[in-house]
Parts: C-alpha cells; sequence; structure tokens
C-alpha cells in the first residue's frame, strides 16, 4: 500500500511541476496583446481564450501543447495586404473564430492522426475586396477548428 501512495504521489508532483513550467515557458514567451496587430501565443499544459480586438491584425502565431486555445478573430480588423495565422497544435485542442465576411485560406497539415475541420464561407460567395486571412494549421494527434462560430470551449 505504502509503494501505490508513494507512485500517486511522484505522479500528482511530477503533473504539478510539468503544469508550472509549462505556465512559466508560456509567459516568457507569449508576445503583444488583444490589440496588437502581432501576436504570439504558446499554451503547454494549459487553456487559453484570447479575443483579438487589432486594428490592423497583420500575424498571429500560435502554439499548442497537451492543451486547449480559443482564438476568436471576430473583433479584429484585418491589415489592407491581409493577414496570416500559423498555427500548431499537439495533442491539444484549438479552435480559431473568424468573421463570416473574411476571405479564409487554410492550407493544414496533419501529422500522426487528429483532424482539422473547416467551415467557413466559401471565397465564391465573398467580394473580391473581402478581408483575407490565411491560416497554415499543423495538427499533430489533436483537434483543429477553423469556423465562423463560436463553439465555446
Amino acid at each position: 500500500m505504502r509503494a501505490l501512495l508513494k507512485v500517486l504521489l511522484f505522479f500528482a508532483v511530477s503533473a504539478i511541476a510539468a503544469r508550472i513550467s509549462g505556465f512559466i515557458v508560456s509567459s516568457q514567451l507569449d508576445e503583444g496583446s488583444e490589440v496588437s496587430d502581432e501576436v504570439c501565443r504558446v499554451v503547454i499544459l494549459n487553456g487559453l481564450e484570447f479575443t483579438s480586438r487589432a486594428r490592423g491584425l497583420r500575424s498571429m502565431d500560435v502554439s499548442v501543447a497537451l492543451g486547449g486555445a480559443k482564438l476568436d478573430l471576430r473583433g479584429a480588423l484585418v491589415d489592407t495586404s491581409g493577414a496570416r495565422v500559423l498555427a500548431r497544435n499537439t495533442l491539444g485542442g484549438l479552435l480559431i473564430v473568424v468573421p463570416e465576411d473574411w476571405a479564409v485560406s487554410v492550407a493544414d497539415q496533419l501529422l500522426g492522426g487528429g483532424n482539422t475541420e473547416i467551415d467557413v464561407t466559401p471565397l465564391d460567395e465573398l467580394p473580391d475586396d473581402a478581408p483575407k486571412l490565411h491560416i497554415d494549421v499543423t495538427t499533430r494527434f489533436a483537434g483543429t477548428v477553423i469556423s465562423t462560430k463560436d463553439r465555446g470551449f
């Protein structure tokens, strides 16, 4: 019985240490705020809800590992030259919510399993001058959703 308690205590302490380490690393790598035109977010063993209110969004870089993140871009305006999101999702969940009137193109790469679900307004239903957003997403053993609908978190 003591051996089992020692093992359980070891795993509990390890999990707490990993979560604290993930929080420290994430906070050191994050750049920009909700109003910034260039943003970087790292989520490790944690969760993130980020709402952009940028007035000229150009780039967003997000990495999720063993966690979950929701990026809501519906309150942002895209730079006149367009914007780019680079997303990496490993063993986690990622939701990117975009406005219905944005021209969203997605290049997705699945490595080792998981899926990327894309539910945005088709390009042929939008005017030529619609704000342009390109998303490069790499999903590894995870689930990524890019949608015009907020599916909760």
